[in-house]
């Protein structure tokens, strides 16, 4: 598994927009990639070990949950997003 850890720079700058209102579950961390990358911050991924509770599942919903991640990078690529 890969963790992505974000400077404090970046939520600093004022092209990235953190204060909007359907940033609100899962999709924050791929917006944050997405303008990283656009802004032209370096980006490295940090190796983790994650361990989930006794039953060895997450409580993530694979449709609903799914479209939370893709979400950000469909709206911004599409422009109806900033």
């Amino acid at each position: 598994m890969v963790q992505l850890t974000f400077r404090l720079a970046l939520l600093e700058d004022p092209r990235i927009r953190l204060d909007q209102p359907w940033l609100d579950r899962y999709e924050l961390e791929p917006y944050l990639l997405y303008q990283a990358v656009r802004c032209g911050y370096r980006v490295w991924e940090v190796p983790v070990t994650v361990r989930y509770h006794a039953r060895g599942t997450t409580k993530m919903r694979r449709v609903r949950d799914g479209w939370r991640i893709l979400r950000p990078l469909v709206y911004l690529r599409l422009g109806l997003k900033r």
